[in-house]
């Protein structure tokens, strides 16, 4: 769905972008920006970036807007830590 997104956005078959890399860890990628590697894309607020910092993040113009979804096996057992994360994913996402 979100190659469709970007395809879309960017009027352009994917395979004629020049796609060099890609990452499944954003700090990796984010790293590989600062060495000069190229660009990465990204969801806002997933690197700390201050003005200082040589890795900025650029919004879509216009928005591109995609739907995430976190999933999880039925009857995971959780870290501590990650049963928290999860609790306040429900809190935040169910206040309608």
């Amino acid at each position: 769905m979100a190659k469709n997104s970007l395809t879309n956005w960017f009027r352009k078959d994917m395979n004629k972008l020049n796609i060099v890399s890609t990452y499944n860890l954003i700090f990796n990628a984010a790293i590989m920006v600062e060495e000069g590697f190229g660009y990465a894309l990204s969801l806002d607020k997933l690197v700390k970036t201050t003005d200082n910092d040589i890795v900025c993040f650029r919004p879509f113009n216009p928005p591109l807007k995609i739907e995430v979804n976190i999933i999880w096996k039925k009857y995971q057992v959780f870290s501590q830590t990650a049963e928290e994360f999860l609790n306040r994913l429900h809190k935040a996402f169910n206040k309608s």
